[in-house]
């Protein structure tokens, strides 16, 4: 029998603290709402899971790590919001092979993560699962997918130089079209209790960044109002975790649209009220059951990293001697210079790649922001019948475009800029791909829960069983 349990604890910042989201010093200056860790723990007695929604921008190594050890029979999820008005949760430890210069721009430019606030969200996380343990009960499961349209736009486009662009601004005339499709699904799964079928928790997935109120205020951005729209019917005491999807290159931003620029509270609720709208819409058209399978598979994945020319080098060191430090030549200068000593001390890395075999759903983690291609890719080819693709699971090894937005002729924009956090090479995609379609392979999905059934009915309603009575 499936057990599960679900806990929230608070990780909200503090006032002062440098916040994430951008490559100079940006500080938080007023807390708009509490931020919190979500958890979902799942268990069939053996096998265990824990999946944690978190509203950050990211989690570091230094997270993943001592939650991981703390459970070391437990297979982990983390997996930030993305939120970029959260607290400082991303690396706080400085390389040691950094050279002189590389460690002063990282400490007093870049943004840092906070040590205390990272050991604060580490020891909450890991309070929420032990909680999440705790309350665990029996259940049955629900499984439904739905598609919220009109909130979330890629943002990357073709232009007519021939190049991708990212944000080229609002219906700028040199747009040909959007650079790639969109994944516009939003997936479900509902937990209710098995004493008396009444609403446990769920865990919701969409694909967008958190970048709706990305200036101002702390705050959960759209997620956490996805959060409030379904414990507004659901009830307050329910749980729900969010799942991030692939979103390296989908926002909330319609460049096609000559609106005003979608930022701020009004478009957050936008974009979360109708997710958890239709994350509503799938618990209550869901057949409940039981399902018969937990399971989880992991493998290793070598990514290797891209380097910046020794050209690319000496350009970024003259810029640098400049010290003009509010043009984007000097914050991408910075970035070269560092990734070039990321590149030579650690060329190529490897990374988890798990598959989360819940039933009829299977869930692929992947660390860094992956386009959503990726997503589209693995859905098209998998046998499950509800597959998700949990992208910055764990860890961030910043951007991962799909190989045609790193095309030399014809791709570019932002997020294929070289910097020290994204340099993974052109083919990590499709690999990260591949490999979790070889998971997804070993793998055999459980039938969708149909709920009560009845024998076929052989007689017709008497009541409806006439000719027209035309007399």
């Amino acid at each position: 029998m499936i057990k599960a349990g679900f806990y929230e604890a608070d990780i909200t910042p503090a006032i002062g603290m440098e916040r994430p989201g951008n490559y100079f010093k940006v500080y938080i200056k007023e807390i708009r709402e509490a931020l919190k860790v979500r958890t979902t723990f799942i268990t069939d007695g053996n096998v265990k899971i824990a999946i944690a929604g978190i509203d950050t921008c990211s989690v570091s190594k230094e997270i993943f790590e001592p939650v991981q050890a703390e459970f070391p029979d437990m297979t982990i999820l983390l997996s930030p919001s993305h939120a970029h008005n959260a607290g400082p949760a991303g690396r706080s430890k400085i390389p040691e092979y950094y050279s002189e210069l590389a460690r002063k721009i990282s400490i007093e430019e870049n943004i840092c993560g906070n040590p205390h606030y990272v050991m604060q969200v580490t020891t909450q996380i890991i309070t929420s699962i032990k909680m999440a343990q705790l309350r665990a009960e029996e259940v049955e499961l629900s499984f439904e997918k739905g598609n919220v349209e009109g909130v979330t736009f890629n943002r990357g486009f073709k232009m007519k130089n021939g190049h991708r662009a990212t944000h080229p601004g609002k219906c700028n005339p040199d747009i040909v079209e959007p650079f790639a499709p969109i994944d516009t699904e939003v997936g479900t799964v509902g937990f209710w209790r098995k004493s008396d079928l009444s609403f446990l928790g769920c865990l919701v997935t969409f694909n967008c960044h958190g970048t709706c109120c990305a200036a101002g205020a702390v705050n959960a951005d759209w997620p956490g109002q996805t959060v409030r729209t379904i414990k507004a019917v659901m009830g307050e005491n329910s749980g729900v975790t969010y799942v991030y999807g692939c979103a390296g290159d989908i926002t909330q931003i319609n460049n096609l649209s000559l609106s005003p620029v979608e930022g701020g509270p009004a478009i957050a609720e936008k974009v979360g009220v109708s997710v958890g709208a239709e994350a509503l819409k799938n618990l209550m058209r869901a057949n409940k059951g039981e399902i018969n399978t937990l399971k989880v598979l992991t493998d290793k994945l070598l990514v290797k990293r891209r380097k910046p020319s020794q050209k690319t080098v000496e350009n970024a060191m003259e810029i640098l001697k400049k010290n003009q430090k509010e043009t984007t030549e000097y914050l991408f200068a910075k970035q070269h210079f560092i990734a070039a000593e990321v590149v030579a001390h650690d060329p190529e890395f490897t990374i988890d790649v798990n598959a989360i075999q819940i039933g009829p759903l299977v869930i692929i983690t992947l660390p860094g922001e992956v386009f959503c291609g990726v997503s589209l890719d693995v859905k098209k080819d998998s046998k499950f019948p509800f597959t998700w693709v949990s992208s910055l699971a764990n860890h961030s090894i910043g951007y991962i475009p799909t190989a045609d937005a790193l095309d030399p002729v014809t791709g570019g924009g932002y997020e294929t800029r070289l910097t020290a956090g994204t340099c993974a090479t052109a083919d990590t995609a499709e690999n990260m791909t591949k490999k979790a379609l070889e998971l997804i392979e070993k793998l055999s999905p459980d039938p969708v829960p149909t709920g009560p059934q009845i024998e076929p009915v052989t007689t017709v309603w008497s009541y409806g069983s006439n000719l027209p009575e035309l007399e």
